[in-house]
């Protein structure tokens, strides 16, 4: 399956109004409680889905660490990503957003969202198509039992469930290999 016909899956299931060109490449997971992974965790979710040791130098070719005071970033050889963290629901300012959404398992699990993690491809110079993969790589491993669904806001697209949200990850990382060494 191609990454196009992968994201097609992804818009059949909700509402969308097509891919939204100035947002970022960026996954969020809504969270059922503000619990956040530690840079320890973020560490190790990425040794996992990129098969190389994270340190916590920023220097290194693969690290995840804090810049300034609230920038959390990862280093994933040539890609950067960074991290948001935030303890209300996603798109606060917006709440008829999630009643919006056609699917009632879909208004569900937004609803039900009390925080998010939005995991944004900050730098590096390849595709929109190698940018996903590269985050639903790293998803893949963060995506947990607090997790009630993932948002791709550039595609306008939101997944409820573990389960369905593992099965899109995995169509997207299986679109293509993208070098991180």
């Amino acid at each position: 399956m191609s990454l196009k016909e992968a994201f097609e899956a992804l818009l059949r299931m909700g509402k969308s109004t097509g891919p939204r060109a100035g947002d970022p490449v960026s996954v969020v997971l809504l969270l059922r409680e503000p619990r956040f992974p530690s840079l320890e965790q973020l560490r190790d979710a990425a040794s996992k889905a990129f098969g190389v040791s994270f340190s916590s130098d920023r220097a290194a070719r693969h690290s995840v660490y804090v810049r300034g005071a609230i920038f959390t970033l990862a280093n994933v050889g040539a890609h950067t990503l960074s991290f948001l963290f935030y303890t209300k629901p996603y798109g606060e300012e917006s709440p008829d957003f999630g009643k919006s959404i056609p699917l009632e398992s879909q208004r569900q699990a937004w609803a039900e969202h009390k925080a998010w993690i939005a995991i944004d491809y900050a730098k590096g110079s390849v595709d929109i198509d190698s940018k996903y993969v590269v985050l639903a790589r790293l998803c893949t491993h963060l995506y947990d039992d607090n997790c009630v669904g993932l948002y791709l806001p550039r595609e306008n697209t939101f997944v409820p469930g573990q389960k369905d949200a593992h099965r899109q990850l995995a169509k997207i990382v299986a679109y293509r290999d993208v070098v991180v060494a």
